[in-house]
């Protein structure tokens, strides 16, 4: 996330190795599943139904790290059985859309076989619901642009398709009513914090836990993204290295409630005691979804969390569909409309499903296919902001270039007038369109494929 919102990241960093090869772990796990299934004996119907959704379970997962390695580094070799030790490893990149192609036929797979969250008496386990939301957002991202390896940001010809699958499953998910808005945005942030699992809303969380704070099976989500919190409070360190600035506290209305949950413009001191951070510092305010003062009992460790990282919401669901309805049809149906109400009315507190005279949009409100883009621009950051989704997201709208150049002009012009004191901000310099749309190929890949996987353009 730091080289990613700094740009400045190089080939050979540890971290991007890492990465890399833990996808590519998960996937052969995968592959070692599926090589062996049909070698388990099952005695009876209730062992075969658990190995049915054992078996989605891990046709998910697999198709989940393809979709976060096209999305980052697009063409990615792709193999589909165990490694051997016998075997050639020197496979080349694979189209992503044959990569797409498997990521699609896996999480329909999945779809099929998982059961409902509420069908079942256990939970954190990936649902039917969680399922069919990632298999809409692998449409989406489909549907979008990507860099391709002549430098070019291309979408496929048949786009609009993929538009129309992600419509079609996501009114299936909707109309569906398995899930549901939380009534309220803040306590749907607090129920991570404290590990309350919610899985109407928060459909699909990476889980962590470990009993005594050690680093093994724990995350940061809370310290590294939390507001800042010195080390020595009875809250823990908040690392604080996630930070936003006033430019995205004004993408708000001054009374939509959801900002006093996304943004904090303060740090807590030794002390516990809260200190106003000012607007002509306002680099240094933070997101406020993860507050290490919001995580559940005294800290086990510094640093480390137990917070889950959420994969998917349903309110992203009601966003989607009101996007890809829009793009495949030209305008809104009444169900996205009624979408985009339920976002609208639980973000100003109000009951999500009850019609709001007040609130609610009409389709007068978006007389144009691009009133609503302009719209879902904004309110898919209002609504989702940093949960990891914003970068992905304006690549696909083939808006990642034009949104920091804006960002960039905004920024200089506060440190101008004053408004903000001398300060750079790093990605408004380093960002080059055309190569920071994906990261570099890991130079260990490259040098022990001996060339066969090549590197991405420009670096």
């Amino acid at each position: 996330t730091l080289f990613r919102s700094h740009y400045n990241i190089y080939a050979a960093h540890t971290w991007l190795e890492e990465s890399w090869g833990l996808y590519y772990t998960g996937i052969d796990r995968v592959n070692r599943i599926m090589d062996n299934k049909d070698k388990v004996e099952l005695p009876d119907e209730a062992s075969k139904a658990t190995f049915k959704r054992l078996i989605a379970e891990a046709r998910l997962l697999r198709g989940l790290c393809y979709f976060d390695l096209v999305r980052m580094w697009g063409d990615v070799p792709m193999k589909l059985t165990s490694s051997k030790k016998s075997e050639n490893f020197l496979i080349p990149r694979t189209d992503r859309e044959k990569v797409y192609d498997q990521i699609i036929e896996d999480m329909t797979a999945a779809v099929a076989d998982l059961p409902w969250h509420d069908e079942v008496s256990y939970t954190g386990r990936p649902s039917k619901g969680a399922a069919m939301g990632l298999l809409a957002r692998a449409y989406l991202f489909r549907a979008g642009y990507s860099l391709h390896q002549d430098g070019k940001m291309k979408r496929p010809d048949n786009y609009k398709e993929y538009y129309k699958r992600a419509k079609e499953v996501c009114s299936e998910l909707i109309t569906s009513h398995h899930h549901s808005l939380n009534p309220s945005y803040e306590r749907v942030f607090r129920n991570v914090c404290e590990y309350k699992l919610e899985p109407k809303e928060v459909m699909y969380e990476v889980q962590f836990y470990n009993p005594t704070g050690g680093t093994e099976h724990t995350g940061k989500i809370g310290s590294y993204n939390s507001p800042e919190i010195d080390r020595n409070s009875s809250y823990g360190l908040g690392n604080s290295f996630i930070k936003t600035t006033h430019i995205f506290y004004n993408y708000f209305d001054e009374d939509d409630p959801r900002l006093s949950t996304a943004i904090v413009t303060f740090k807590i001191d030794k002390n516990d005691k809260v200190i106003a951070v000012p607007l002509n510092e306002s680099y240094n305010w933070a997101p406020g979804k993860w507050r290490r003062n919001w995580v559940a009992g005294s800290p086990k460790d510094l640093e480390n969390t137990d917070v889950n990282f959420i994969l998917l919401r349903y309110s992203d669901i009601l966003l989607m569909y009101a996007e890809a309805v829009n793009e495949y049809d030209g305008q809104l149906d009444d169900l996205a409309i009624e979408c985009l109400n339920q976002v609208r009315r639980r973000a100003y507190e109000a009951d999500p499903t009850t019609p709001n005279a007040e609130l609610d949009f009409t389709k007068a409100d978006f007389p144009t296919q691009q009133t609503v883009r302009d719209y879902l621009y904004m309110e898919r950051a209002r609504e989702l902001c940093f949960e990891g989704f914003r970068r992905f997201d304006l690549i696909r709208w083939n808006l990642l270039g034009s949104t920091i150049a804006d960002f960039a002009v905004k920024f200089k012009a506060a440190v101008a007038d004053g408004t903000l004191k001398a300060y750079t901000w790093a990605a408004g310099n380093r960002f080059e369109a055309g190569k920071h749309e994906l990261y570099p190929i890991p130079t260990y890949e490259i040098r022990e494929t001996k060339g066969i996987v090549t590197q991405n353009p420009k670096y």
